[in-house]
């Protein structure tokens, strides 16, 4: 599978993943077809091809990618939600350090994982199956060696967290990615306790690294953290933290903000950094996600975030 990421990507290629119904996606999968916009194609028994995303039939790879046609019917796995779904707190933090002898990569997918809750990082690899007992000093090792863009590493925790960590050389030292998801057992009813954890997740990682942007929120995961082609509730955003770096870059204005957003400012008092909460579901929290970006403006959120290499 990584093998044909890798050839689809290097030559520009749209990668297609066709499977039977009964396939199931690990989480690292999803993760690397997402990373290379990756589409996915479920061959029913009666011989319909769908749209493994959508479930919406498709009569060829070029519909995977269009708006899908809704005048048709869906497979039968979309019909109706799951009767009883998991609930995995999913994050994207982006971190940065100075480039010196000291500096080890994997510490911040180990915080984030702990401090939303799930078991400790146990083995980690480039590929699965993932066989190698955690060891930071491992895994910042194989990342310097892949500078100034390191290979995507996979980490995983006996409870189902998982982790994918890439580091990159910038102007201002290493900046380091994780991103993955811890299971919380059922999907929640409501979300003002995920809405606290995701908050302090973000404070604690202000607290021991310098964050220049990350994310948390909700999605629906089947049973052992793999994802069938089925219908599922939406992944909705809980709470984003902008680090001192990014408030100063952006040059934020913090009481305009705090007057429209759910805004707690962290750490340092001269230079804090920023966490807002996604905090009113009736108002639609995906809204409330868009209004905010829209505040800040896009192109200034991706300079926090560290993308095109200039930070």
């Amino acid at each position: 599978m990584a093998a044909f990421l890798d050839y689809a990507t290097s030559e520009a290629l749209r990668p297609v993943l066709v499977t039977e119904t009964s396939a199931r996606l690990s989480p690292f999968v999803s993760l690397a077809m997402r990373r290379c916009g990756g589409v996915w194609a479920v061959r029913h028994p009666s011989g319909t091809v769908y749209d493994g995303l959508s479930g919406y039939p498709i009569d060829g790879f070029a519909d995977l990618w269009r708006y899908p046609r809704t005048d048709r019917d869906r497979s039968p796995a979309f019909t109706e939600w799951a009767a009883s779904p998991g609930g995995v707190l999913m994050f994207d933090v982006f971190a940065h350090q100075r480039a010196d002898a000291e500096t080890t990569i994997g510490g911040l997918a180990v915080e984030v994982v702990d401090a939303l809750g799930g078991a400790p990082l146990d083995v980690w690899g480039l590929h699965e199956p993932l066989a190698e007992p955690w060891n930071a000093l491992g895994v910042t090792d194989v990342a310097r060696r892949g500078m100034p863009v390191s290979d995507v590493m996979h980490a995983r925790g006996p409870d189902g967290s998982f982790c994918d960590m890439v580091a990159a050389r910038t102007r201002r030292g290493v900046l380091e990615q994780a991103k993955g998801g811890v299971p919380i057992g059922p999907y929640p009813n409501a979300l003002s306790g995920v809405m606290r954890t995701a908050a302090g997740t973000l404070s604690r990682v202000v607290d021991r690294f310098l964050p220049t942007i990350g994310f948390v929120s909700l999605a629906e995961f089947d049973d052992g953290v793999v994802q069938q082609a089925r219908a599922r509730r939406p992944e909705v955003p809980l709470a984003v933290v902008i680090g001192a770096r990014g408030v100063r870059d952006l040059n934020i204005d913090a009481d305009s903000l705090a007057r429209r957003h759910d805004v707690t400012f962290v750490g340092r008092k001269r230079l804090p950094s920023l966490i807002v909460r996604f905090s009113e579901p009736d108002a639609g929290l995906w809204a409330q996600a868009v209004a905010f970006a829209h505040d800040l403006g896009l192109e200034r959120v991706a300079a926090a975030a560290g993308f095109g290499g200039s930070n």
